[in-house]
Protein backbone atom coordinates (compact mmCIF):
# COMPACT_ATOMS: atom_id res chain seq x y z
CA UNK A 1 0.00 0.00 0.00
CA UNK A 2 1.05 3.52 -0.73
CA UNK A 3 2.27 5.79 1.68
CA UNK A 4 0.50 9.27 1.75
CA UNK A 5 1.85 12.42 4.21
CA UNK A 6 -1.58 14.04 3.65
CA UNK A 7 -3.49 10.56 4.06
CA UNK A 8 -1.76 10.79 7.18
CA UNK A 9 -2.18 14.42 8.25
CA UNK A 10 -5.94 14.38 7.36
CA UNK A 11 -6.65 11.20 9.12
CA UNK A 12 -5.33 13.02 12.18
CA UNK A 13 -7.33 15.97 11.13
CA UNK A 14 -10.92 13.98 10.83
CA UNK A 15 -10.53 11.81 14.29
CA UNK A 16 -10.20 15.30 16.12
CA UNK A 17 -13.19 16.75 15.10
CA UNK A 18 -15.56 13.88 14.77
CA UNK A 19 -14.46 13.14 18.23
CA UNK A 20 -16.01 15.68 19.57
CA UNK A 21 -20.14 15.99 19.55
CA UNK A 22 -22.35 19.45 19.19
CA UNK A 23 -21.42 22.73 17.49
CA UNK A 24 -17.94 22.97 17.34
CA UNK A 25 -14.66 25.92 17.44
CA UNK A 26 -11.68 24.95 15.89
CA UNK A 27 -8.46 27.11 17.64
CA UNK A 28 -5.55 26.89 15.67
CA UNK A 29 -1.77 29.10 16.07
CA UNK A 30 0.17 30.68 13.04
CA UNK A 31 1.32 27.03 11.92
CA UNK A 32 -1.28 24.86 12.11
CA UNK A 33 -4.23 26.88 10.30
CA UNK A 34 -1.46 26.21 7.34
CA UNK A 35 -1.38 22.37 8.46
CA UNK A 36 -4.71 22.53 8.00
CA UNK A 37 -5.67 24.43 5.42
CA UNK A 38 -3.92 22.56 3.35
CA UNK A 39 -5.48 19.33 3.51
CA UNK A 40 -8.87 20.29 3.88
CA UNK A 41 -11.27 23.13 2.30
CA UNK A 42 -13.20 25.61 4.44
CA UNK A 43 -16.20 23.67 3.35
CA UNK A 44 -14.79 20.14 4.61
CA UNK A 45 -14.11 21.84 8.13
CA UNK A 46 -18.11 22.47 7.63
CA UNK A 47 -19.18 19.35 7.37
CA UNK A 48 -17.86 18.10 10.78
CA UNK A 49 -20.06 21.15 12.80
CA UNK A 50 -16.96 23.58 13.12
CA UNK A 51 -19.01 26.66 12.89
CA UNK A 52 -15.79 28.76 13.78
CA UNK A 53 -12.31 29.15 13.37
CA UNK A 54 -10.26 31.79 15.80
CA UNK A 55 -6.62 31.90 16.08
CA UNK A 56 -4.93 32.02 19.70
CA UNK A 57 -2.24 33.70 18.74
CA UNK A 58 -4.66 36.70 17.86
CA UNK A 59 -4.67 39.94 19.26
CA UNK A 60 -8.34 39.81 19.57
CA UNK A 61 -8.79 36.78 20.69
CA UNK A 62 -8.77 37.25 24.73
CA UNK A 63 -11.00 40.50 24.06
CA UNK A 64 -13.97 37.97 22.41
CA UNK A 65 -17.25 37.23 23.91
CA UNK A 66 -18.25 33.74 25.63
CA UNK A 67 -20.21 31.27 23.83
CA UNK A 68 -21.05 28.71 26.09
CA UNK A 69 -22.82 26.65 23.24
CA UNK A 70 -19.72 25.69 21.78
CA UNK A 71 -16.86 23.24 22.38
CA UNK A 72 -13.48 24.44 21.54
CA UNK A 73 -11.02 21.71 19.80
CA UNK A 74 -7.69 23.19 19.82
CA UNK A 75 -5.14 22.15 17.73
CA UNK A 76 -1.62 23.91 18.05
CA UNK A 77 1.95 23.03 18.25
CA UNK A 78 3.47 22.51 22.01
CA UNK A 79 5.52 25.99 22.22
CA UNK A 80 6.07 27.98 24.92
CA UNK A 81 3.71 30.93 23.66
CA UNK A 82 1.02 28.50 23.11
CA UNK A 83 1.25 26.91 26.36
CA UNK A 84 0.96 30.68 27.94
CA UNK A 85 -2.37 31.26 25.13
CA UNK A 86 -3.83 28.16 26.41
CA UNK A 87 -3.19 28.91 30.20
CA UNK A 88 -4.82 32.28 29.61
CA UNK A 89 -7.70 31.29 28.20
CA UNK A 90 -8.26 28.44 30.48
CA UNK A 91 -8.31 30.78 33.51
CA UNK A 92 -11.14 33.13 31.72
CA UNK A 93 -12.90 30.34 29.29
CA UNK A 94 -14.90 31.67 26.68
CA UNK A 95 -16.48 28.02 25.44
CA UNK A 96 -18.76 25.36 27.28
CA UNK A 97 -15.62 22.66 27.28
CA UNK A 98 -11.87 22.27 25.61
CA UNK A 99 -10.40 19.46 23.94
CA UNK A 100 -6.53 19.66 23.65
CA UNK A 101 -4.82 18.20 20.88
CA UNK A 102 -0.82 18.51 20.31
CA UNK A 103 1.17 18.20 16.98
CA UNK A 104 3.88 16.66 18.60
CA UNK A 105 5.47 15.70 21.92
CA UNK A 106 4.25 17.77 24.77
CA UNK A 107 7.05 17.40 27.45
CA UNK A 108 5.31 16.21 30.99
CA UNK A 109 6.30 19.27 32.70
CA UNK A 110 4.51 21.34 30.59
CA UNK A 111 1.28 19.70 31.64
CA UNK A 112 1.21 20.04 35.16
CA UNK A 113 1.03 24.05 35.11
CA UNK A 114 -1.90 24.16 32.30
CA UNK A 115 -3.62 22.05 34.61
CA UNK A 116 -3.67 24.08 37.50
CA UNK A 117 -5.13 26.76 35.14
CA UNK A 118 -7.94 24.61 34.99
CA UNK A 119 -9.92 25.35 38.22
CA UNK A 120 -13.28 24.99 36.16
CA UNK A 121 -12.34 21.64 35.07
CA UNK A 122 -13.27 22.20 31.87
CA UNK A 123 -10.40 20.26 29.79
CA UNK A 124 -12.03 17.48 28.37
CA UNK A 125 -8.90 15.72 26.99
CA UNK A 126 -5.37 15.95 26.07
CA UNK A 127 -4.00 14.35 23.04
CA UNK A 128 -0.95 14.06 20.56
CA UNK A 129 -1.59 13.74 17.40
CA UNK A 130 1.84 14.06 15.17
CA UNK A 131 0.20 16.17 12.32
CA UNK A 132 3.34 18.92 12.04
CA UNK A 133 3.73 19.00 8.48
CA UNK A 134 2.44 20.81 5.68
CA UNK A 135 1.64 17.97 3.44
CA UNK A 136 1.88 19.67 0.04
CA UNK A 137 1.12 16.65 -2.08
CA UNK A 138 0.33 13.02 -1.07
CA UNK A 139 4.40 12.54 -1.24
CA UNK A 140 6.14 16.09 -0.92
CA UNK A 141 5.97 17.86 2.56
CA UNK A 142 7.62 20.71 3.58
CA UNK A 143 8.01 22.57 6.96
CA UNK A 144 7.80 26.17 5.68
CA UNK A 145 11.06 27.36 6.67
CA UNK A 146 12.07 30.19 5.46
CA UNK A 147 15.82 29.28 5.53
CA UNK A 148 18.39 27.04 6.80
CA UNK A 149 21.15 28.76 4.93
CA UNK A 150 22.84 29.54 8.35
CA UNK A 151 22.89 26.35 9.39
CA UNK A 152 25.57 25.34 7.49
CA UNK A 153 27.99 27.56 9.77
CA UNK A 154 29.80 26.61 12.57
CA UNK A 155 27.68 25.37 15.04
CA UNK A 156 29.24 27.85 17.37
CA UNK A 157 27.92 30.81 15.63
CA UNK A 158 24.29 29.75 15.91
CA UNK A 159 21.97 32.33 17.16
CA UNK A 160 19.01 30.67 19.40
CA UNK A 161 16.78 31.19 15.88
CA UNK A 162 19.20 29.11 14.23
CA UNK A 163 18.93 26.61 17.20
CA UNK A 164 15.18 26.69 17.05
CA UNK A 165 15.08 26.61 13.25
CA UNK A 166 17.10 22.98 13.79
CA UNK A 167 14.76 21.52 16.74
CA UNK A 168 12.07 22.30 14.60
CA UNK A 169 13.70 20.48 11.79
CA UNK A 170 14.04 17.48 14.13
CA UNK A 171 10.23 17.70 15.18
CA UNK A 172 9.08 18.05 11.94
CA UNK A 173 10.78 14.36 11.06
CA UNK A 174 9.66 12.65 14.08
CA UNK A 175 5.97 13.44 14.01
CA UNK A 176 6.72 12.33 10.03
CA UNK A 177 8.02 8.74 11.25
CA UNK A 178 4.86 8.71 13.63
CA UNK A 179 2.28 9.71 11.30
CA UNK A 180 3.91 7.35 8.18
CA UNK A 181 4.17 4.46 10.92
CA UNK A 182 7.97 3.68 10.82
CA UNK A 183 11.16 3.25 13.01
CA UNK A 184 13.77 4.09 10.26
CA UNK A 185 17.37 3.49 9.49
CA UNK A 186 19.04 6.52 9.50
CA UNK A 187 21.34 7.87 6.58
CA UNK A 188 22.97 11.45 5.80
CA UNK A 189 25.31 12.88 3.37
CA UNK A 190 28.14 11.51 4.91
CA UNK A 191 30.74 15.08 3.39
CA UNK A 192 28.40 17.31 5.61
CA UNK A 193 28.30 17.86 9.10
CA UNK A 194 24.86 19.33 9.38
CA UNK A 195 22.99 16.40 7.98
CA UNK A 196 25.25 14.25 10.58
CA UNK A 197 24.41 16.24 13.61
CA UNK A 198 20.79 15.99 11.77
CA UNK A 199 20.77 12.81 12.24
CA UNK A 200 22.38 11.85 15.64
CA UNK A 201 19.43 14.11 17.27
CA UNK A 202 16.99 12.92 15.46
CA UNK A 203 18.40 9.16 16.53
CA UNK A 204 18.42 10.41 20.56
CA UNK A 205 14.69 11.81 20.14
CA UNK A 206 13.50 8.45 18.99
CA UNK A 207 15.55 6.66 21.67
CA UNK A 208 14.04 9.48 23.90
CA UNK A 209 10.10 8.64 22.59
CA UNK A 210 10.83 4.67 22.15
CA UNK A 211 7.72 4.08 24.05
CA UNK A 212 5.86 5.96 20.94
CA UNK A 213 7.42 3.27 18.68
CA UNK A 214 7.22 -0.07 20.19
CA UNK A 215 3.98 -1.14 18.27
CA UNK A 216 5.83 0.11 14.75
CA UNK A 217 8.78 -1.69 16.14
CA UNK A 218 6.58 -5.20 16.48
CA UNK A 219 4.81 -4.39 13.13
CA UNK A 220 7.94 -4.16 11.00
CA UNK A 221 9.45 -6.95 13.07
CA UNK A 222 6.71 -9.46 10.81
CA UNK A 223 9.57 -9.27 8.00
CA UNK A 224 9.55 -6.17 6.44
CA UNK A 225 12.65 -4.46 5.32
CA UNK A 226 14.00 -1.46 7.56
CA UNK A 227 12.58 1.72 6.23
CA UNK A 228 15.27 4.22 5.83
CA UNK A 229 14.95 8.31 6.46
CA UNK A 230 17.76 9.62 4.41
CA UNK A 231 18.90 13.41 5.09
CA UNK A 232 20.14 14.42 1.49
CA UNK A 233 22.61 18.05 1.56
CA UNK A 234 20.70 20.81 -0.83
CA UNK A 235 24.39 21.97 -1.49
CA UNK A 236 25.28 18.31 -3.13
CA UNK A 237 22.77 19.98 -6.31
CA UNK A 238 22.61 23.59 -6.41
CA UNK A 239 21.51 23.53 -10.13
CA UNK A 240 17.92 22.14 -9.82
CA UNK A 241 16.55 24.97 -8.10
CA UNK A 242 18.50 27.26 -10.57
CA UNK A 243 16.48 25.69 -13.82
CA UNK A 244 13.43 27.25 -15.09
CA UNK A 245 10.49 24.81 -14.48
CA UNK A 246 7.83 23.93 -17.13
CA UNK A 247 5.68 21.50 -15.30
CA UNK A 248 1.88 23.07 -13.86
CA UNK A 249 3.07 22.92 -10.64
CA UNK A 250 6.36 24.29 -9.99
CA UNK A 251 5.24 26.96 -12.91
CA UNK A 252 2.55 28.12 -10.73
CA UNK A 253 4.65 28.25 -7.78
CA UNK A 254 7.91 30.06 -9.14
CA UNK A 255 6.43 32.76 -11.67
CA UNK A 256 2.69 33.25 -9.79
CA UNK A 257 3.71 32.89 -6.12
CA UNK A 258 2.08 29.97 -4.39
CA UNK A 259 1.81 29.58 -0.37
CA UNK A 260 0.13 26.56 1.38
CA UNK A 261 -1.26 25.80 -1.76
CA UNK A 262 -2.41 29.55 -1.78
CA UNK A 263 -2.50 31.45 -4.80
CA UNK A 264 -2.71 35.44 -4.89
CA UNK A 265 -3.91 36.24 -8.30
CA UNK A 266 -3.90 39.82 -7.69
CA UNK A 267 0.00 40.44 -7.41
CA UNK A 268 -0.15 39.01 -10.62
CA UNK A 269 -2.91 41.19 -12.72
CA UNK A 270 -5.12 43.62 -11.76
CA UNK A 271 -7.83 42.98 -14.47
CA UNK A 272 -8.82 39.40 -12.38
CA UNK A 273 -11.75 38.55 -11.63
CA UNK A 274 -12.86 39.50 -8.31
CA UNK A 275 -13.99 35.79 -7.33
CA UNK A 276 -10.38 34.61 -8.51
CA UNK A 277 -8.44 36.97 -6.61
CA UNK A 278 -7.34 34.19 -4.24
CA UNK A 279 -7.87 30.80 -5.42
CA UNK A 280 -6.82 27.20 -3.89
CA UNK A 281 -4.00 25.43 -6.18
CA UNK A 282 -4.16 22.03 -4.28
CA UNK A 283 -3.89 18.44 -5.52
CA UNK A 284 -5.75 17.59 -2.29
CA UNK A 285 -9.03 19.58 -3.46
CA UNK A 286 -8.92 19.77 -7.48
CA UNK A 287 -8.61 16.93 -9.41
CA UNK A 288 -7.98 18.49 -12.27
CA UNK A 289 -5.16 20.23 -10.55
CA UNK A 290 -3.78 16.51 -9.38
CA UNK A 291 -4.24 15.31 -12.47
CA UNK A 292 -1.70 18.14 -14.31
CA UNK A 293 0.80 18.56 -11.25
CA UNK A 294 3.24 17.25 -13.64
CA UNK A 295 2.02 18.12 -16.69
CA UNK A 296 4.21 20.14 -19.24
CA UNK A 297 3.22 22.77 -20.71
CA UNK A 298 2.45 22.06 -23.74
CA UNK A 299 0.35 19.27 -22.83
CA UNK A 300 -1.31 21.22 -19.91
CA UNK A 301 -2.78 23.52 -23.17
CA UNK A 302 -4.58 20.70 -24.32
CA UNK A 303 -5.85 19.35 -21.39
CA UNK A 304 -7.34 22.33 -20.45
CA UNK A 305 -8.73 22.97 -23.87
CA UNK A 306 -10.43 19.36 -23.06
CA UNK A 307 -11.71 20.67 -19.76
CA UNK A 308 -13.27 23.45 -21.48
CA UNK A 309 -14.95 21.24 -24.31
CA UNK A 310 -16.40 19.18 -21.91
CA UNK A 311 -17.76 22.33 -20.23
CA UNK A 312 -18.97 23.36 -23.59
CA UNK A 313 -20.78 20.33 -24.06
CA UNK A 314 -22.59 20.54 -20.97
CA UNK A 315 -23.61 24.51 -21.46
CA UNK A 316 -24.35 23.43 -25.12
CA UNK A 317 -21.72 26.48 -26.17
CA UNK A 318 -20.32 26.37 -29.86
CA UNK A 319 -17.83 28.90 -29.44
CA UNK A 320 -14.95 28.40 -31.50
CA UNK A 321 -11.19 27.85 -29.00
CA UNK A 322 -8.11 27.12 -30.57
CA UNK A 323 -5.84 28.79 -27.90
CA UNK A 324 -5.35 30.04 -25.02
CA UNK A 325 -6.32 33.72 -25.35
CA UNK A 326 -9.79 32.48 -26.61
CA UNK A 327 -10.50 30.14 -23.85
CA UNK A 328 -9.66 33.52 -21.75
CA UNK A 329 -12.08 35.96 -23.41
CA UNK A 330 -14.72 32.82 -23.66
CA UNK A 331 -14.69 32.57 -19.60
CA UNK A 332 -14.67 36.68 -19.47
CA UNK A 333 -17.69 36.70 -22.13
CA UNK A 334 -19.73 33.64 -20.24
CA UNK A 335 -20.83 34.65 -16.67
CA UNK A 336 -23.17 31.82 -16.63
CA UNK A 337 -20.05 29.28 -17.76
CA UNK A 338 -18.38 30.44 -14.70
CA UNK A 339 -20.81 30.22 -12.41
CA UNK A 340 -21.57 26.73 -13.55
CA UNK A 341 -17.46 25.79 -13.92
CA UNK A 342 -15.63 27.82 -11.14
CA UNK A 343 -12.87 25.36 -11.21
CA UNK A 344 -12.38 25.37 -15.02
CA UNK A 345 -12.64 29.42 -14.91
CA UNK A 346 -9.49 28.89 -12.05
CA UNK A 347 -6.96 26.81 -14.10
CA UNK A 348 -7.97 29.02 -17.57
CA UNK A 349 -6.93 32.30 -16.14
CA UNK A 350 -4.01 30.35 -14.46
CA UNK A 351 -3.02 29.03 -17.22
CA UNK A 352 -3.33 32.40 -18.99
CA UNK A 353 -1.22 34.56 -16.72
CA UNK A 354 1.72 31.60 -16.91
CA UNK A 355 1.25 32.03 -20.29
CA UNK A 356 1.49 36.31 -20.77
CA UNK A 357 4.59 36.19 -17.97
CA UNK A 358 6.58 33.58 -20.33
CA UNK A 359 6.43 35.54 -23.31
CA UNK A 360 6.72 39.09 -21.91
CA UNK A 361 10.06 37.67 -19.80
CA UNK A 362 11.33 35.30 -22.46
CA UNK A 363 11.29 32.41 -20.42
CA UNK A 364 11.49 29.95 -23.26
CA UNK A 365 14.97 31.63 -24.86
CA UNK A 366 16.06 31.63 -21.38
CA UNK A 367 15.65 28.04 -20.44
CA UNK A 368 17.06 26.97 -23.41
CA UNK A 369 20.22 28.27 -22.24
CA UNK A 370 20.02 27.15 -18.74
CA UNK A 371 19.50 23.71 -20.00
CA UNK A 372 22.27 24.10 -21.88
CA UNK A 373 24.59 25.02 -19.28
CA UNK A 374 23.12 22.49 -16.64
CA UNK A 375 24.26 19.45 -19.64
CA UNK A 376 26.61 20.73 -21.72
CA UNK A 377 29.97 21.92 -21.68
CA UNK A 378 30.85 24.79 -24.13
CA UNK A 379 32.05 27.85 -22.11
CA UNK A 380 32.44 30.25 -25.12
CA UNK A 381 28.89 29.19 -26.66
CA UNK A 382 27.61 29.82 -23.17
CA UNK A 383 29.16 32.98 -22.79
CA UNK A 384 28.16 34.45 -25.65
CA UNK A 385 24.65 33.75 -25.67
CA UNK A 386 24.51 34.76 -22.17
CA UNK A 387 25.92 38.29 -22.81
CA UNK A 388 23.16 38.47 -25.43
CA UNK A 389 20.26 37.44 -23.67
CA UNK A 390 21.72 40.21 -20.54
CA UNK A 391 21.06 42.74 -23.16
CA UNK A 392 17.66 41.26 -24.54
CA UNK A 393 15.38 43.65 -22.76
CA UNK A 394 12.53 41.13 -22.30
CA UNK A 395 14.76 39.03 -20.06
CA UNK A 396 14.16 40.01 -16.39
CA UNK A 397 16.92 41.04 -13.66
CA UNK A 398 16.21 37.52 -11.81
CA UNK A 399 16.39 35.54 -14.51
CA UNK A 400 19.21 37.48 -16.03
CA UNK A 401 20.70 36.59 -12.34
CA UNK A 402 19.70 32.76 -12.63
CA UNK A 403 21.80 32.51 -15.32
CA UNK A 404 24.94 33.81 -14.41
CA UNK A 405 24.45 31.95 -11.22
CA UNK A 406 24.29 28.55 -13.24
CA UNK A 407 27.02 29.94 -15.35
CA UNK A 408 29.39 30.62 -12.08
CA UNK A 409 28.46 27.33 -10.99
CA UNK A 410 29.64 25.40 -14.06
CA UNK A 411 32.45 27.66 -14.78
CA UNK A 412 33.93 29.12 -11.19
CA UNK A 413 37.18 29.07 -11.92
CA UNK A 414 36.19 31.35 -14.84
CA UNK A 415 37.22 34.65 -13.20
CA UNK A 416 37.47 36.77 -16.32
CA UNK A 417 34.33 36.07 -17.52
CA UNK A 418 32.18 35.88 -14.04
CA UNK A 419 33.74 39.08 -14.06
CA UNK A 420 32.11 40.59 -17.08
CA UNK A 421 28.90 38.87 -16.36
CA UNK A 422 28.71 41.08 -12.86
CA UNK A 423 29.29 44.01 -15.30
CA UNK A 424 26.55 42.80 -17.50
CA UNK A 425 23.97 42.53 -14.42
CA UNK A 426 25.07 46.23 -13.39
CA UNK A 427 24.16 47.26 -16.90
CA UNK A 428 20.73 45.81 -16.55
CA UNK A 429 20.03 47.88 -13.23
CA UNK A 430 20.98 44.54 -10.75
CA UNK A 431 21.72 45.38 -7.27
CA UNK A 432 24.82 44.76 -6.04
CA UNK A 433 23.42 43.07 -2.83
CA UNK A 434 21.75 40.81 -5.96
CA UNK A 435 25.28 40.19 -7.63
CA UNK A 436 27.06 39.56 -4.21
CA UNK A 437 24.67 36.37 -4.81
CA UNK A 438 26.96 34.62 -6.81
CA UNK A 439 29.88 34.61 -4.72
CA UNK A 440 27.73 33.58 -1.72
CA UNK A 441 26.59 30.57 -3.77
CA UNK A 442 29.51 29.52 -4.69
CA UNK A 443 31.02 29.55 -0.70
CA UNK A 444 27.71 27.46 -0.36
CA UNK A 445 27.72 25.24 -2.78
CA UNK A 446 30.88 25.49 -4.71
CA UNK A 447 32.98 22.81 -5.97
CA UNK A 448 34.98 22.56 -2.69
CA UNK A 449 32.06 21.56 -1.08
CA UNK A 450 29.97 19.08 -3.16
CA UNK A 451 30.55 16.02 -2.33
CA UNK A 452 29.72 14.70 -6.01
CA UNK A 453 30.64 16.77 -9.38
CA UNK A 454 27.48 17.75 -10.92
CA UNK A 455 29.17 18.84 -13.95
CA UNK A 456 31.11 15.70 -14.76
CA UNK A 457 29.14 12.69 -13.25
CA UNK A 458 27.41 11.73 -16.32
CA UNK A 459 24.97 9.17 -14.75
CA UNK A 460 22.89 11.52 -13.07
CA UNK A 461 23.30 14.53 -15.27
CA UNK A 462 22.45 13.70 -19.08
CA UNK A 463 23.67 16.07 -21.64
CA UNK A 464 20.07 17.08 -22.96
CA UNK A 465 18.70 19.77 -24.51
CA UNK A 466 14.73 21.27 -24.39
CA UNK A 467 12.69 19.90 -27.49
CA UNK A 468 10.48 22.58 -28.39
CA UNK A 469 7.60 21.13 -30.21
CA UNK A 470 4.49 23.24 -31.06
CA UNK A 471 1.14 21.02 -29.81
CA UNK A 472 -1.14 23.65 -29.61
CA UNK A 473 -2.10 26.74 -30.84
CA UNK A 474 0.00 29.65 -29.19
CA UNK A 475 1.84 27.59 -26.59
CA UNK A 476 5.14 25.74 -27.22
CA UNK A 477 4.73 22.42 -25.30
CA UNK A 478 8.95 21.95 -23.69
CA UNK A 479 10.13 18.83 -22.34
CA UNK A 480 13.26 19.20 -19.83
CA UNK A 481 15.53 16.39 -19.84
CA UNK A 482 17.45 17.12 -17.10
CA UNK A 483 17.67 14.66 -14.47
CA UNK A 484 17.99 15.31 -10.67
CA UNK A 485 20.77 14.36 -8.72
CA UNK A 486 18.43 13.40 -6.05
CA UNK A 487 16.19 10.77 -8.54
CA UNK A 488 19.46 9.20 -9.08
CA UNK A 489 20.44 8.82 -5.53
CA UNK A 490 17.13 7.86 -4.25
CA UNK A 491 16.99 5.11 -6.86
CA UNK A 492 20.59 3.98 -5.84
CA UNK A 493 18.99 3.96 -1.54
CA UNK A 494 16.15 1.96 -3.26
CA UNK A 495 18.35 -0.61 -5.10
CA UNK A 496 20.43 -0.68 -2.18
CA UNK A 497 23.32 0.42 -4.25
CA UNK A 498 23.96 3.71 -2.26
CA UNK A 499 27.36 3.76 -1.02
CA UNK A 500 27.80 3.81 2.48
CA UNK A 501 31.07 5.97 1.77
CA UNK A 502 28.95 8.87 0.86
CA UNK A 503 25.49 8.32 2.98
CA UNK A 504 26.75 6.42 5.68
CA UNK A 505 24.15 4.89 8.53
CA UNK A 506 23.75 6.56 12.11
CA UNK A 507 23.62 3.59 14.59
CA UNK A 508 20.04 3.64 16.59
CA UNK A 509 20.00 2.66 20.28
CA UNK A 510 16.46 1.38 19.77
CA UNK A 511 16.27 -0.74 16.63
CA UNK A 512 19.96 -1.74 17.16
CA UNK A 513 22.18 -2.10 13.55
CA UNK A 514 20.31 -1.67 10.10
CA UNK A 515 19.29 -4.28 8.21
CA UNK A 516 21.23 -3.84 4.57
CA UNK A 517 18.43 -5.25 2.97
CA UNK A 518 17.05 -2.55 0.10
CA UNK A 519 14.63 -0.50 1.93
CA UNK A 520 11.14 -0.90 0.42
CA UNK A 521 9.75 2.58 2.33
CA UNK A 522 11.80 5.72 2.86
CA UNK A 523 11.41 8.90 3.39
CA UNK A 524 14.02 11.50 2.12
CA UNK A 525 14.43 15.01 3.68
CA UNK A 526 16.18 17.88 1.37
CA UNK A 527 18.02 20.05 4.06
CA UNK A 528 18.14 22.92 2.36
CA UNK A 529 14.78 22.80 0.75
CA UNK A 530 13.59 20.53 -2.21
CA UNK A 531 12.29 21.77 -5.85
CA UNK A 532 9.02 20.66 -7.98
CA UNK A 533 11.29 18.74 -10.05
CA UNK A 534 12.74 16.83 -7.61
CA UNK A 535 9.27 16.04 -6.16
CA UNK A 536 8.42 14.96 -9.72
CA UNK A 537 10.96 12.72 -10.07
CA UNK A 538 9.86 10.98 -6.88
CA UNK A 539 6.27 10.26 -7.89
CA UNK A 540 7.91 8.90 -11.18
CA UNK A 541 9.41 6.65 -8.87
CA UNK A 542 6.77 6.13 -6.48
CA UNK A 543 4.91 5.00 -9.63
CA UNK A 544 7.40 2.15 -10.71
CA UNK A 545 7.88 1.28 -6.93
CA UNK A 546 4.28 1.50 -5.68
CA UNK A 547 4.44 4.67 -3.36
CA UNK A 548 7.46 3.71 -1.66
CA UNK A 549 8.95 6.98 -1.46
CA UNK A 550 8.62 10.53 0.41
CA UNK A 551 10.17 13.93 -0.33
Amino acid sequence: MALSIAAGVQEYVQAMVDRISGMKVLILDEETIGIISIVYSQSDILKHEVFLVERIDADSFASQEKMRHMNAVCFLRPTNKNFLKLSQELKNPKYNEYHLFFTNVVPHVRLDPLASCDEYELVKQVQEFFADVYAVNHDLFSLNLPSTVRLTEDHHCWSPYEESVFERIIEGLLATCLTLRMLPAIRYTGACELTRQLAHRLESRIHEEQSLFEGIVKSQQKGESTPVLLLFDRRNDPVTPLLQQWTYQAMVHELLGMTNNMVDLKKVSKDINRELETIVMSPLQDQFFNDNLFSNFGDLGQNIRKYVEKYQNDTKNTARIESIEEMQRFVDEYPEFRRLSGNVSKHVNVVSELSALIEAHGLLEASQLEQDIACTENRQEHFRTLVDLLKNSKITTVEGLRLVLLFALRYEQEYNSIAQLKDQLRIKKVGDDQIGLIDKLLRYAGSQVRSSDLFQNKSFLQIAKSTLTNSFKGVENVYTQHKTHLSTVVESLMKGRLKETSYPYMQSKVSGTAAKDPPRRAVVFVVGGCTYEEARDIAELNKMADGAFRS
